[in-house]
């Protein structure tokens, strides 16, 4: 039957060309010829790599001077040359001025020979004793140019030249010849033009063309290949099998098919003009081909009734369209007879709010109703993107990729930046193909910018071309309302390009948009490419099960890949590229945690857009594998939500409280930048509607989420789930992973020059990972770079890194504090009144290319606790070098609890001890007229100090408290509170972390004959289990061997041993992975300390005052 059917086909087109006469036939069995799937023979790949010019025109420089700062008519082009420019000078214009690159300049390798050039004019006649006396060609850092008018820059490289700069009439060339010791990489090409005096009273002007730099044409040799993406996770690829093809199901070859071009297809035998509404006649199958239909006139409108089909030939042409309605079936290609033709699908209309293919539908573009199946599926490239297996140089041509491609000459292609600040400095490139032979790309013009191929990552190449295209009309740009498809039933696309699509700030008016399809089974996005987006790239929107693969978007406005309102579930999200994102309006900023807040509006009607990344998952209960953002604000979000939006904002459901279903071997880079916070991978942030503004609000800053199983929010500790980010790279990134949230587990992690790698709030776990402060990225390579291996966070978090490899963390003369260099462990400690507990534990820690000096890096703020108590442990001695369980605590003597165990290091102004028995703990005292729970007071308002004892101590070991409540240090010692204003009647004392097995001595000094009533208050337990009161002991010595239900007064120090009886030591009491620990802060065990005294009374504080600052007994 299938041969049979191919027979027919070809006898069927052999008759057409028979027939001249005859150019449309309508007999039922003809078809027009398919289109070949052959690809264009490529000639041969060059040999030698031709020198290449990177020109510079009026387009791309600005005009600066001491006396008269650039205006737009400065500089400006002379003609339709590009390369073509005049410079302005106004009267008394000063004897200097500059010609600025506004972006980057290209890669110059060390020790090349290059030429810069250029033809210069004067545009008239100068007065006789000014002359041009010479220019200089200078690379300054990025931002110099800031200041370069008002402070002196020293350049990077510069070189003084001479020419002939006398002419008026004609162009006289100047060349220099320069080479550069030093590898350049991010700087910015300045022309300073020298006069021998300043201008009189005259406007004057020069001319010149042709500036440019040329890099040396040079052989072509096959450079060490990268072999592997990544060193240390595993970055999975998809299948590189293409679609099995089977040419005798193309449904074109079906033999119930009515040609459009037949009139007695049509009700009164009258084919329908394009400026009629069309409606498929119902029960038809029908068959359109390139000489059915006008190839230039604008079709209005065409239905497609449920019980009818549009099948598409395959065979080149074009169809100007306004709207079209799916009800039944919209057929271009399947998957088992993938279209080879060269298919334009071009939409037509003006900006409109009128819904003309159908109610709620919109305009411009193809609408599928849930009745209603659509498939599009164009010829198959794969892979659709790739990585560079080595670095490209500006000038190069010439490229290598990793994985084997069928791309064709004439295809664009896409590589991607490797620049960190992508949206201020667009270094992303598209090219076209001349020659193509297995892994090797040549492209018909030179590449301009410097793109990292190096063994840590590669920038990304993607194929932009398709057969298949849909798109916006030219005028599309005009109100940015391109074309868009929506599918509210079975949808399966492939293979084709979507440019000029989307309508800004319409909702669900995007270039491809799954619409409440709901649970769907037979449906996919696969090797599509959306660019020039004017609103999103591939939107999920009420529909689960969908899968979206090996996808491409570039240039696009406002969130990429995009699951809409929260509810969206089960869908796959798997080897999908988004590049060069941009945000809608300004972007969100912020210099603190709280970010910023948006709200609805017409130019905004997605708030979230002022955050705008490549995949915005709303829903984390989905699968996202293999996929790659280059640029965005962020380049993964995850909002919080605490209900859904949009059409879903009665449905019972938590979103923010499902966690990752799986999240494997993705990849962010060059985002972040935007805020202080931001972050390539950013679990955070608010979306909201607020039902009294009736509109959505969006907060950028630090919200949180509980994720618990079946995303049912509880206290239960059983139903806590962690969000897991599995085998992640980030780089040239802000914060990498960024986490407001309960719980998460970043594992199996690289992330290479970034500030830093992570910021996990939380329970967190950042384990197997490799954290390189500098690879081999020149871009990457400024003097403003100050990056952390890691920030330990100050308050009521943990943390925990292990089995994590620290490179090339190299000091920074320039920074100005210890946690500004390039260090691998720093912290927050800025604040007095968020202190931190027992927070943060290493284990398994590996440093390469690290001095010493550059491990820790603490900031000493004499105003802050979090500063005076910062404290980790490092669980086996491997990032300190003790090779021993290890306590590391701030620069105050307070840490230093023994001699013989502990060392001052003067590098990280830091103690460092043996751990042995101690551990870490933290207690909170709460003293009425003094330390108030909850109060927050200044970071000076000092009241006192608690001092190590015992042990042999015989030196004032402490550390200052303040009004704000809360002190940590080693346990299993001793601790004596001193008040300034003496010691208080009542006070409490909470065990807020003092682990099971662990104490704290307590004493406090008292007038002789004070009394104590002590007990103890469990307070959230019924009926107060495993409180006691205290009783008196012979000595301080029981006490302290004591079980805690014990006190002492020596008529000096009242002593209290302080612990947590619930306690059993059993693992749910701590935070424990990768071999290392945290304990629980236990909320709340507290001891209440009734002192009265028959001899001596209190101030009218309640404090007894005239007490001596002495230690208690050394031998404690």
């Amino acid at each position: 039957m299938k041969n049979f059917k191919v027979l027919i086909l070809y006898l069927a087109i052999y008759l057409s060309v028979v027939k001249s006469d005859v150019t449309c036939p309508i007999d039922s069995n003809w078809r027009p010829m398919p289109s070949s799937g052959s690809s264009p023979i490529s000639p041969p790949l060059p040999t030698t790599q031709l020198s290449s010019d990177i020109v510079y025109g009026g387009n791309d420089l600005f005009y600066m001077a001491y006396w008269h700062v650039t205006t737009p008519n400065n500089l400006q082009w002379v003609s339709d040359n590009e390369s073509e420019f005049s410079v302005s000078f106004p009267a008394w214009s000063p004897d200097y001025f500059y010609i600025v690159a506004k972006q980057s300049a290209p890669s110059i390798k060390a020790n090349t020979n290059y030429q810069f050039s250029m033809d210069f004019k004067l545009g008239q006649p100068l007065t006789q004793d000014i002359t041009f006396s010479n220019m200089t060609l200078s690379f300054y850092q990025p931002g110099d140019t800031d200041y370069l008018l008002w402070s002196y820059r020293e350049p990077i490289y510069s070189k003084t030249f001479t020419g002939d700069f006398t002419s008026s009439i004609n162009f006289k060339t100047t060349t220099l010849n320069f080479d550069v010791p030093m590898d350049l990489g991010l700087s910015i090409l300045i022309i300073q033009v020298n006069r021998s005096r300043p201008t009189d009273s005259e406007d004057t002007s020069i001319i010149i063309k042709n500036m440019k730099i040329t890099v040396p044409s040079r052989p072509i040799i096959t450079p060490n290949l990268i072999v592997k993406d990544s060193e240390l996770i595993n970055i999975p690829k998809p299948s590189v099998l293409l679609d099995q093809q089977d040419l005798s199901t193309c449904p074109y070859l079906d033999s119930d098919l009515v040609h459009w071009h037949n009139p007695s297809t049509w009700p009164n035998n009258l084919v329908p003009q394009p400026n009629e509404n069309i409606t498929i006649p119902a029960g038809k199958r029908v068959l359109i081909s390139p000489c059915s239909i006008s190839q230039t006139e604008i079709y209005q409108r065409i239905v497609i009734p449920s019980t009818s089909e549009l099948i598409f030939a395959d065979s080149n042409f074009t169809l100007n369209v306004k709207d079209i309605y799916v009800q039944g079936k919209f057929i271009m290609g399947t998957t088992k007879c993938r279209y080879n033709a060269f298919i334009n699908i071009i939409f037509h209309g003006s900006k409109t709010k009128i819904d003309t293919i159908a109610p709620f539908f919109g305009s411009k573009g193809i609408a599928v109703s849930s009745s209603g199946f659509i498939s599009v599926q164009g010829k198959q490239y794969h892979s659709s993107w790739t990585k560079l297996a080595s670095t490209i140089w500006s000038g190069d041509r010439v490229i290598y990729v990793q994985d084997n491609i069928n791309w064709e000459i004439g295809q664009q292609v896409l590589i991607t930046t490797s620049q960190h600040k992508d949206e201020l400095d667009n270094q992303n490139e598209v090219l076209t193909i001349k020659s193509i032979s297995g892994k090797i790309i040549e492209f018909t013009q030179p590449i301009k910018f410097y793109h990292y191929g190096g063994k840590e990552y590669q920038a990304e190449v993607a194929l932009l071309s398709r057969r298949l295209i849909f798109k916006g009309n030219d005028n599309s740009d005009q109100d940015s309302f391109g074309g868009h498809i929506l599918i509210s039933g079975e949808g399966q696309f492939s293979g084709i390009q979507l440019k000029k699509m989307g309508q800004r700030n319409v909702k669900a008016r995007y270039p491809l948009h799954f619409h409440l399809a709901n649970v769907v089974k037979n449906s996919f996005i696969s090797d599509c490419v959306v660019i020039k987006s004017y609103y999103r790239c591939f939107t999920i929107h009420g529909t689960n099960n969908l899968t979206l693969t090996k996808n491409v978007a570039f240039d696009v406005n406002g969130h990429c890949y995009y699951l809409e309102d929260g509810v969206e579930m089960d869908n796959t999200l798997s080897f999908n590229l988004g590049a060069f994102v941009h945000t809608i309006g300004e972007p969100a900023a912020g210099g603190a945690q709280t970010g910023e807040t948006f709200y609805e509006n017409e130019n905004l009607t997605q708030p979230a857009d002022s955050a705008a990344g490549a995949f915005y998952i709303t829903n984390a209960y989905n699968t996202i594998i293999g996929n790659s953002a280059s640029g965005g604000w962020a380049g993964f979000s995850f909002p919080n939500l605490i209900k859904p939006i949009g059409n879903h904002r009665n449905v019972e459901m938590q979103p923010q409280a499902f966690t990752t279903k799986v999240f494997e071997g993705n990849t962010a880079h060059s985002s972040g930048y935007q805020w202080i916070s931001g972050s390539s991978i950013y679990v955070g942030g608010k979306l909201d509607f607020d039902e009294e503004l009736g509109i959505l609000v969006y907060n950028t800053g630090r919200h949180s989420r509980d994720t618990c199983k079946d995303g049912i929010f509880s206290w239960d500790s059983s139903t806590f789930l962690w969000m897991r980010f599995n085998n992640t790279k980030v780089y040239l990134s802000n914060l990498g992973v960024g986490h407001w949230g309960s719980r998460v587990e970043v594992v199996g992690l690289e992330a290479y020059d970034s500030l830093r790698p992570a910021s996990l709030f939380g329970a967190a776990w950042l384990s197997n990972a490799i954290v390189d402060g500098q690879t081999g990225n020149i871009l990457s390579k400024t003097i403003a770079s100050n990056r952390q291996g890691f920030q330990f966070y100050d308050t009521y978090v943990t943390t925990i890194l292990s089995h994590i490899t620290f490179r090339n963390f190299i000091h920074n003369p320039t920074s100005i504090y210890p946690d500004d260099d390039n260090v691998v462990i720093i912290a927050l400690t800025f604040s007095d009144l968020y202190k931190p507990q027992f927070i943060s534990s290493t284990i398994n820690i590996t440093l390469e290319n690290i001095l010493p000096s550059q491990i820790i890096g603490h900031k000493i703020v004499p105003d802050s606790g979090s500063s005076r108590f910062f404290n980790f442990i490092d669980w086996d001695g491997s990032l300190v070098g003790s090779n021993v369980p290890t306590i590391v605590g701030s620069h105050e003597k307070w840490w230093s609890y023994d001699d013989s165990k502990c060392s001052f290091n003067n590098d990280w102004s830091v103690w460092v001890c043996e751990k042995g028995t101690k551990s870490v703990g933290n207690i909170e005292f709460w003293i009425p007229n003094l330390i108030i729970r909850g109060e927050e007071n200044e970071g000076d308002s000092f009241v006192g100090s608690v001092s190590l004892f015992g042990n042999g101590i015989t030196d004032a070991r402490k550390t200052e408290i303040t009004r704000n409540a809360g002190i940590t240090g080693i346990t299993s010692t001793g601790w004596m509170l001193w008040l300034d204003s003496g010691s208080p009647t009542y006070l409490q004392v909470w065990a807020a972390q003092v682990s099971y097995s662990q104490f704290i001595l307590l004493a406090i000094p008292y007038p002789p004959g004070t009394t104590f009533t002590i007990s103890t208050e469990n307070k959230w337990a019924w009926e107060n289990a495993y409180g006691f009161t205290c009783t008196l002991a012979s000595s301080a010595a029981e006490v302290k061997s004591s079980n805690g239900t014990k006190y002492y007064f020596d008529q000096t120090h009242l002593f209290v041993k302080i612990l947590n009886p619930v306690l059993t030591g059993s693992n749910s009491e701590s935070f424990n992975r990768g071999g290392a620990k945290i304990d629980d802060v236990y909320w709340e065990y507290i001891y209440h300390i009734n002192a009265t005294n028959s001899n001596v009374s209190p101030n009218q504080d309640g404090f007894y005052t005239n007490l001596s600052y002495t230690l208690p007994s050394p031998s404690l």
